[in-house]
């Protein structure tokens, strides 16, 4: 049952050295140290694990190349031997458990279940009546009343006069595609043949090898056209950034100031700079060769660096395309459109850097005298990645922003800034530096390139076009829409025109379209929609650039939330520290040594570990540190574990590797907890004592924000719950656990959370029922029947349950879905056989299928309400009659809170559904009814408790709002999925934890059946 299947073309891992070491370690040591008292374990795994590391266990992964990740794929004959020591591991563990509390206890007879039950402690008894001053777990559980939320709309009535609250830029990208695509293509590559080939026995020979082709599913052909359908909306995104930036320019009034005028023309400069470096990589008259430089050894082409959808993202001021807004297809599949958020990046600082802003910390990776650049070329490992940055900056920095012109020169003219030409100086003096292998004038060159930037005063030109671009965004006077039209092609270039070379390789296509996908991106041009010859295909499309504006309304809501935490719940707190400290003993000693708990210690910073110990101390101290939670609450009655850690150095420290590996790996345990138990994890920082009373509210609001919160309407009139009494919302996401670059298949792990929420007409209960993770040999499965998330919703369905919110982050908006299999494939969570699998032949089941998305707006006006929702659909029209195929924005959400100091925009949470998809699986009457149509008291009711969920999950203990993400411990950069994943070493891969402990628990499991 819990044998997985090896796959062939996946790294194998053997951990059967690691486990030896681990239980050679065992025997000598007992790991449980019980106090006097007998209120208080220790478990020095940390010791155990020192001690592995110093018999130099072999690396799981080995010396495999191309690993993307490695964790479950077993080598031949290791899987048994794995089961078979883990619980060999588990037995010993719990001989050291029964050892420790016999000895300490004088009773041979304790048992330790008996013993652990009698360490829970009632959490009523932490319950306080006034704001907790230490750290003791105590806390007031306090209720939060007068919330209030308020509604805004996207739709103006000319009868009242509405206050413009928000605005937000967006993106619609429309392309039109040929109905038959593959049809299309081949047109071009005959009329390629029949114009560079003149000779019938040529001609015959290229016919035939054209067939062969055609015949081939895996041929270069098919290569090309996922080239041209999976990298197309990446190119459109990157000029839909030059687009924009034409758009604040036309805006952009330069009369009204100085720094207005100055401000424009370097808008213009930007512009201007940004389209000549776009001409510069896709001239057809440059080879391939003519892009390629050096440094310190290492190789890169700069056609194919700036060929990318993200080359220009290291600029200080650039526009992001960042929101997924929608989709849409029509039946015919001749028009797709695409649209999405837009944003300004503005210099903002860079927080694993002390502070610096983009630039500044931009200059500094070129600066070859800065230590850290030294140093990134002293590691292996790093370098490769490190000399890429180093080249994309020397270029792009020099083509934006070499100048001549001194802005504090007295004779200063703006204008004349639009006359430098950066192609002319580059391919004169930077490239053939670039180009040669003189490393010394390399360094030189680097130091000039700093030296300009700071004579000509580079940072002050971008002050002032960030302070006026700040200003504008935040306009009232409505933009106007601007329509840019744009002409797709795959030009002649990516077909060889030597047939002897096609003869050879047996193909039309040159070698890089099979060696490298990426590589290929330069032969896709955009351009002006104007008439071009030398292409093998072409589209035309379109970029429109328009605003959102979000209008106040006088429709406001009050309620109540307070914790609703069953009788009889008992607390067993686990706490990681740094025992070895000073600072850590000392806080720990003041606050909580008179508590029942658990103590994991963990290395202090002190001695670094070499990136091989490291990766080991990880995977032992994770797995020791499980299967001891494990034992220790083997038969005990759904407790609350709060995992509580205590930092000495802050997060943005990059020298707190133990102190981040902890963070990482009480994620992946309190989601595994949660299976079973209750958990959550928090951290406190102690390097500052003066500030830590006035963290620990806070701390402890996080820590118990696990418990059911009880919500409390106080408009009958406005609204009562009619149709719902039991509401499921179940969200989803994976992570990859085994995977090979160039390989299609691999393993996956996925993970989710079910919350449950009961109503009645004036309130609402909100509860974790639990958290769920199932590995998946072969990650395709998931995305046609996941296991775990159909047995859940059988079960909910048996406790009543008939509607479910079924959440994921945005399934798809990369491709043109030129395929037809595609469209179904790219849904992933949200496909039509996952669907169709909870909803099976349960005519009362009701699947409200809906993912979710942030996008950027600013504030044009004061808001007294931070907790804002806006219930329209964001396209004004009959989505009840339209047939087209789409994704509709029908839910925003926005609190308030701007992302950071420098920025001005703040963060909106938008919820979108499918329309017109699940054909005979879900009704589209059912999602309108309950998403879609304003009309609807479902809707209202759906909304209302998406509303009141964001509001369940805020973690502060005071001023309680909506919080913008409710799915951070599921999805994003904070999430358990993220937090799962560690380095091996040497190999770069990742070893994902989370599928890790998903294995073992089924081990264990089976085990104790």
């Amino acid at each position: 049952m819990n044998k997985i299947a090896i796959n062939p073309d996946l790294a194998n891992v053997d951990y059967t050295d690691l486990l030896n070491k681990i239980l050679q370690v065992l025997k000598q040591k007992q790991i449980f140290t019980i106090s006097s008292d007998h209120k208080r374990v220790r478990i020095n795994i940390n010791e155990v694990v020192n001690e592995v590391i110093k018999l130099n266990p072999y690396n799981p992964l080995g010396n495999e190349r191309l690993v993307r990740a490695a964790t479950l794929n077993f080598s031949p004959n290791s899987q048994d031997s794995f089961i078979a020591k883990i619980k060999e591991i588990v037995e010993y563990i719990q001989q050291n458990l029964t050892e420790a509390i016999q000895n300490n206890l004088g009773n041979q007879s304790i048992d330790r279940i008996a013993f652990i039950k009698n360490l829970l402690t009632e959490l009523q008894t932490f319950k306080t009546s006034s704001k907790p001053s230490k750290l003791d777990l105590s806390y007031d559980f306090p209720i939060a009343s007068n919330l209030q939320k308020q509604k805004l709309t996207v739709k103006k009535h000319k009868a009242t006069k509405q206050k413009k609250l928000l605005k937000a830029h967006k993106v619609k990208i429309s392309v039109d595609k040929p109905r038959d695509f593959y049809a299309a293509l081949l047109t071009g590559i005959n009329n390629f043949i029949d114009t560079r080939f003149s000779t019938s026995s040529e001609k015959e020979e290229l016919e035939y090898i054209l067939e062969n082709l055609k015949e081939n599913p895996q041929s270069d052909i098919y290569i090309l056209q996922n080239l041209v359908n999976q990298e197309t909306l990446g190119k459109l995104k990157k000029l839909a950034k030059i687009n924009y930036l034409e758009f604040l320019c036309e805006n952009l009034d330069e009369n009204a100031s100085d720094k207005n005028f100055k401000a424009k023309i370097y808008l213009q400069d930007l512009i201007r700079r940004l389209k000549l470096l776009e001409d510069y990589i896709n001239d057809t008259n440059k080879a391939d060769g003519d892009y390629q430089v050096n440094y310190e050894g290492i190789s890169v082409n700069y056609q194919t660096m700036f060929s990318r959808s993200e080359a220009y993202d290291m600029l200080p001021i650039i526009p992001i395309v960042e929101g997924y807004l929608g989709e849409t297809e029509d039946p015919n599949r001749e028009i797709i459109e695409f649209t999405f958020g837009l944003k300004l990046k503005f210099d903002g600082k860079v927080q694993t850097d002390g502070g610096k802003n983009v630039f500044q910390r931009n200059l500094d990776i070129l600066d070859p005298d800065n230590e850290d650049h030294k140093k990134e070329l002293d590691d292996d490992l790093r370098k490769f990645n490190f000399v890429n940055k180093v080249l994309k900056i020397a270029f792009l920095y020099y083509f934006i922003f070499a100048s001549l012109q001194d802005p504090q020169a007295e004779n200063y003219n703006p204008h004349s800034e639009l006359e430098y030409n950066p192609v002319k100086k580059f391919e004169s003096y930077v490239l053939p530096i670039l180009k040669g292998d003189n490393e010394a004038d390399k360094k030189k060159l680097f130091r000039n390139l700093l030296k300009g930037f700071d004579k000509f005063k580079i940072q002050q030109k971008i002050n002032t076009l960030k302070e006026v671009l700040q200003n504008l965004i935040k306009r009232e006077t409505p933009f106007i829409a601007r329509e840019y039209p744009v002409h797709i092609s795959v030009k002649y270039s990516i077909l060889e025109d030597d047939i002897d070379t096609i003869s050879k390789r047996d193909t039309l296509f040159k070698e890089t379209l099979r060696k490298n996908f990426k590589d290929c991106l330069k032969y896709i041009n955009l351009g002006n929609p104007t008439t071009q010859t030398n292409v093998l295909i072409s589209l035309s499309a379109n970029i429109t650039i328009s605003e959102i504006n979000f209008l106040e309304t006088e429709d406001k809501e009050n309620f109540s939330m307070e914790y609703d935490i069953p009788e009889g719940v008992k607390i067993l707190p686990v706490v990681f520290l740094g025992m070895d400290s000073q600072p850590c003993k000392n806080f720990y000693e003041k606050n909580l040594k008179d508590r029942n708990l658990l103590i994991f210690p963990h290395r202090l910073e002190t001695e670094k570990l070499k990136p091989n110990e490291e990766f080991i101390y990880k995977i032992a101290y994770s797995l020791l540190t499980y299967l001891c939670l494990h034992i220790i609450l083997e038969k005990q009655t759904k407790p609350f574990i709060p995992l509580l850690r205590i930092h000495l150095k802050e997060k943005t420290d990059d020298t707190a590797i133990i102190e981040k590996f902890i963070v990482s790996l009480t994620k992946v345990l309190s989601h595994v907890l949660n299976e079973e138990y209750r958990s959550n994890e928090q951290g406190i920082i102690i390097n500052n004592l003066d500030k830590v009373q006035h963290k620990i509210p806070n701390v402890l609001s996080s820590l118990y924000s696990v418990f059911p919160k009880k919500f409390t309407l106080h408009n009958p009139e406005k609204f009562q719950f009619e149709n719902l009494d039991k509401l499921a919302m179940i969200v989803v996401s994976s992570r990859e656990s085994d995977a090979k670059r160039g390989v299609s298949t691999k393993k996956s792990n996925l993970m989710g959370e079910i919350i449950t929420l009961e109503m009645e007409a004036q309130s609402a209960r909100f509860q974790l029922f639990k958290t769920f993770s199932q590995n998946f040999e072969d990650h395709e499965e998931m995305y046609e029947y996941p296991t775990v998330v159909v047995d859940n919703v059988d079960k909910l369905y048996g406790k009543g349950y008939r509607h479910f919110i079924y959440i994921a982050k945005v399934p798809y908006s990369s491709t043109l879905h030129i395929t037809q299999t595609e469209k179904d494939e790219e849904l992933f969570f949200m496909s039509k056989n996952v669907i169709s699998a909870l909803k099976k032949e349960r005519h009362d089941i009701k699947i409200y299928p809906m993912f979710f998305e942030k996008y950027y707006a600013v504030k044009v006006a004061g808001i007294k309400s931070t907790s804002l929702y806006i219930q329209d659909t964001l396209e004004l029209t009959d989505l009840a009659e339209d047939k087209n195929k789409q994704s509709v924005i029908f839910f925003n959400l926005f609190n308030g809170f701007s992302l950071s100091d420098d920025s001005k925009y703040n963060g909106v949470m938008s919820y979108a559904t499918l329309l017109n998809i699940y054909d005979k699986i879900l009704g589209d009457k059912d999602i309108i009814k309950g998403l879609i149509d304003d009309e609807s008291q479902l809707k209202n009711e759906i909304l209302q408790c998406l509303t009141l969920f964001h509001f369940s999950r805020y973690e502060k203990s005071r001023d309680v709002q909506l919080k913008l993400d409710p799915y951070q411990n599921l999805i994003g950069d904070e999430s358990v999925s993220q937090a799962a994943l560690f380095q091996h070493h040497p190999v770069k891969a990742d070893f994902n934890v989370l599928a890790f402990l998903t294995h073992i628990k089924g081990i264990l499991a089976a085990k104790d059946k």
